[in-house]
C-alpha cells in the first residue's frame, strides 16, 4: 500500500471533533465551481474533470455537508458521497479537499473510470443535464499549466518542469536569486542585475534592471527593488514600461493587480487594480508581506502572522506566532517556526495546521505543492493534499521555489 494511501486512510478516520466546517472564503465552498476546484486540486483533468464535476453535481449539487443514508445503513457524505459502511459521519469526507482526493484515487483505482462506484449518477439523465454546466465550471482549469519546481546551487539555477520526477535543465550561472511563475523564470544576478525569460526552458534572457536587490514575477507583472528602496513594476511584455510606485520600501509583493510594500517604517500599503491606482495603509510593525488572490499575509518584527482575506479593508484573522518565513496560496497558509517546525493549513483562515517536516528553513506554496529548504539544505516537494509524501529535489540548494501543474 502507497504511503500516499495510507495518508488518506489516515485522514479518513480521524475524529469528527477535528473536522472544522466549511465557511466563505476566496474559493467557492459549494456548487459546480467548488467541485471544479477541488477536483483540478485533487488531479483530476480534461474530460475526468468534466465529468468528476457531473458526477459531483449529481450526487451532491458539490455540497460538501451532503449526507444520504443508503438502505443498507451505509452513510455517503460530501461532494461524490464517499460511503462509511458502518453508518459514521467521517471527517475527510466532509472537508472538500480529502473527500475530492478520496474521489480521485477511487477513480484511479477502478481503471480511471467512474462505474461501478458512481453507477447511481454517471451517465443518468440528470448527469447528463449538469454536463453543460461541468463544462463551464471546467474551462478555468483546462489550460494546461507546466509545473516547474527550480533550485539554486553554488549559484547555478536549475529547473525541471511536468512532474517531480523530471530532469534537470540548467538556466544560468552567478544567480543570486530566482522566481518562477507560470512560463516565467526571472533571477537577480550577483552584480544587481534582473533578468527574465519566458516560454520553455531554453529561451533567451532579456535584461530587466540594474542595481537591484529584490525582484517579484506575477502573470504580466515584473516589480523590481533597487538598492536605494525605489520600487518599479511593469505590467505586459518583457519590454514593456517601468511605472515608479513608492520609495523607502524594504520588501514588497505583487499580484496581477495587487502591490504591496512594506516601508522602511515598518507600515504596510496596498494597492488594488493598475499601476496607478491608490495605496491603502494596512497595519505597522511589519517586516515582510505576501499577497495571493484575496489574501494580505503580514509576519510582524515579533513573529507573529496575520492574514486577511477580501478586500484591502477586510479585518486580520490571527495565525500563529513564532514565524521564521510563511508563504500563503487562495487556499494555503504555510509557516516555518524558529524551532524548523513547518505546518501547513487548506481552506479558510480559521482552518486547522496540519504539520509538515522538521528543520525546515524556508516554504514554497503553489496550488497543490508544497516546497520546504530544509537546515541541511535540502529541498523536499510534495503535490496533492497535505498529507502526500515528499520527494527530495535536490540535496545542497540555498533557495528553491516552484509552480503546480495542472
Amino acid at each position: 500500500m502507497s504511503r500516499r494511501l495510507c495518508a488518506l486512510i489516515a485522514a479518513a478516520v480521524l475524529p469528527l471533533t477535528t473536522l472544522t466546517a466549511p465557511v466563505a472564503s476566496a474559493e467557492p465552498t459549494s456548487g459546480p465551481d467548488a467541485c471544479a476546484y477541488h477536483a483540478d486540486q485533487a488531479g483530476f483533468t480534461g474530460d475526468a474533470l468534466v465529468e468528476a464535476i457531473a458526477v459531483g453535481m449529481t450526487e451532491s449539487h458539490c455540497r460538501p455537508d451532503a449526507t444520504h443514508r443508503d438502505d443498507n445503513g451505509q452513510l455517503d457524505q460530501g461532494f461524490w458521497q464517499i460511503g462509511t459502511p458502518d453508518g459514521s459521519l467521517n471527517s475527510c469526507y466532509l472537508n472538500p479537499a480529502c473527500n475530492s482526493e478520496v474521489a480521485h484515487t477511487m477513480y484511479e483505482a477502478q481503471g480511471e473510470k467512474w462505474l461501478p462506484k458512481w453507477r447511481a449518477s454517471y451517465g443518468t439523465p440528470r448527469y447528463q443535464e449538469w454536463l453543460p454546466v461541468a463544462r463551464e465550471a471546467a474551462k478555468p482549469y483546462l489550460d494546461p499549466r507546466i509545473g516547474r519546481v527550480g533550485v539554486l546551487s553554488g549559484g547555478t539555477l536549475s529547473v525541471k518542469e511536468g512532474s517531480l520526477w523530471s530532469s534537470w535543465t540548467t538556466q544560468l550561472g552567478g544567480v543570486a536569486k530566482f522566481e518562477i511563475d507560470g512560463n516565467r523564470i526571472g533571477v537577480l544576478t550577483t552584480g544587481g542585475d534582473v533578468m527574465v525569460k519566458e516560454g520553455d526552458l531554453f529561451a533567451q534572457w532579456t535584461t530587466q534592471l540594474g542595481g537591484a536587490k529584490d525582484f517579484h514575477l506575477a502573470g504580466g507583472r515584473i516589480g523590481v527593488l533597487r538598492n536605494d528602496g525605489s520600487l518599479a513594476v511593469k505590467d505586459g511584455s518583457l519590454w514593456a514600461g517601468w511605472t515608479e510606485q513608492v520609495g523607502d520600501v524594504k520588501d514588497f509583493d505583487l499580484t496581477a493587480n495587487r502591490i504591496g510594500v512594506v516601508a522602511t517604517t515598518g507600515e504596510v500599503s496596498v494597492k488594488e487594480g493598475d499601476l496607478f491606482a491608490p495605496w491603502t495603509p494596512q497595519v505597522g510593525g511589519v517586516k515582510d508581506v505576501e499577497l495571493a488572490g484575496n489574501r494580505i499575509g503580514v509576519l510582524r518584527d515579533n513573529g507573529s502572522l496575520a492574514v486577511k482575506d477580501g478586500t484591502l479593508w477586510a479585518t486580520w484573522a490571527e495565525q500563529t506566532s513564532d514565524v521564521r518565513d510563511f508563504d500563503i496560496t487562495p487556499t494555503r497558509v504555510g509557516v516555518v517556526q524558529s524551532g524548523g517546525h513547518v505546518r501547513v493549513k487548506d481552506g479558510d483562515l480559521h482552518a486547522q495546521w496540519v504539520d509538515q517536516l522538521e528543520q525546515g528553513v524556508e516554504i514554497e506554496l503553489s496550488g497543490n505543492r508544497v516546497g520546504v529548504r530544509q537546515s541541511h539544505g535540502a529541498f523536499q516537494v510534495k503535490e496533492g493534499t497535505l498529507w502526500a509524501s515528499w520527494t527530495e529535489q535536490a540535496p545542497s540548494v540555498s533557495q528553491g521555489d516552484l509552480t503546480h501543474r495542472r
